[in-house]
C-alpha cells in the first residue's frame, strides 16, 4: 500500500471539518466538478463559473483560475508565503511542502489552506446554484476572519505577529 503524501494536510488542522473534508475530496481528484459529471453522462454548463473562461476541472478551479489565484495571492501577501505554483501537481507539492511538521507555521499553513480552498468551492457552489457572486476580495476577507476564529492558541500568537496592510487595502 502506498503511502497518502499529503496526510499532513489533513492531521491536527484546525480548519472547519467540513473545510477538512472537502479539501480531502480535492485532493484525491473526488470531487464533482463539471468534467468529471460530464464523464458520467450529466449534462450542463462545463465553463467554470468564477472565471467564465475555460473548463472547470480540479486543477483549473483552485489553481488555473484568475478568481482562485487572486484568493491564493492575497493569502501569499498576507501571511508572507512564497508564491504558489500554478500547476496542479507543482501546487499540491508546495502545500504538502509547507504542511509538514509541528511548527506553528505548519498548523497555520494547513488552517489557512483547507479554508481556501473550501471558500473557493462554496463560491463555485453558489454561482453555479443560487445565481450569486462575491468578489474575490469579500472571500479572502471571510477566510482571514474564519482563520482567526478557527485558529488555536500559539496559531493565534503567530497571526498577531502579520501585517494587515493587504486586507485593509481589500476592507
Amino acid at each position: 500500500m502506498r503511502p497518502v503524501v499529503w496526510k499532513c494536510l489533513m492531521f491536527k488542522n484546525d480548519a472547519r471539518p467540513k473545510a477538512s473534508f472537502l479539501m480531502w475530496l480535492v485532493l484525491q481528484g473526488r470531487l464533482a466538478t463539471a468534467d468529471r459529471l460530464m464523464r458520467w453522462g450529466i449534462t450542463m454548463d462545463n465553463t467554470c463559473s468564477l472565471c467564465q473562461a475555460e473548463l472547470e476541472t480540479r486543477d483549473h478551479l483552485f489553481v488555473e483560475c484568475d478568481y482562485a489565484k487572486a484568493i491564493w495571492r492575497t493569502m501569499q501577501k498576507w501571511l508572507q508565503w512564497q508564491q504558489a505554483p500554478d500547476e496542479w501537481n507543482q501546487h499540491a507539492t508546495w502545500a504538502i511542502k509547507r504542511a509538514k511538521g509541528k511548527s506553528k507555521q505548519a498548523q497555520l499553513f494547513k488552517l489557512v489552506y483547507a479554508e481556501c480552498v473550501y471558500a473557493i468551492w462554496i463560491e463555485r457552489n453558489n454561482r453555479v446554484f443560487e445565481k450569486k457572486a462575491r468578489s474575490w476580495e469579500a472571500i479572502a476577507r471571510e477566510i482571514v476572519y474564519t482563520c482567526h476564529v478557527r485558529a488555536g492558541s500559539k496559531v493565534q500568537e503567530l497571526l498577531e505577529n502579520f501585517s494587515f496592510y493587504v486586507l485593509r487595502k481589500l476592507v
